[in-house]
């Protein structure tokens, strides 16, 4: 609160803003893109999910394992004192 009898020049300024409504187009408007959203989202709920990968995807995928495996080989007969 203040305490001072001076008027604030913002409260002011606020105060003859205008008051604002929606309008009924705007209403329309919203629950028309509401339904949309709903409706897009419903469609993609009932479709199966499933991922497409590429194939460079699954190349990298490939190349990860292969390099991991070879590391766990090596690790495993050197942990072992074993030679190839």
């Amino acid at each position: 609160m203040m305490t001072d009898d001076r008027l604030d020049p913002i409260l002011l300024s606020l105060s003859r803003l205008p008051l604002t409504a929606p309008g009924a187009e705007r209403d329309a408007r919203i629950r028309m893109r509401c339904h949309a959203a709903l409706t897009i989202r419903a469609v993609k709920a009932k479709a199966p999910a499933r991922r497409a990968r590429s194939m460079l995807s699954l190349a990298g995928d490939l190349a990860l394992a292969t390099v991991l495996g070879a590391y766990a080989v090596v690790m495993f007969l050197q942990a072992f004192g074993l030679t190839l």
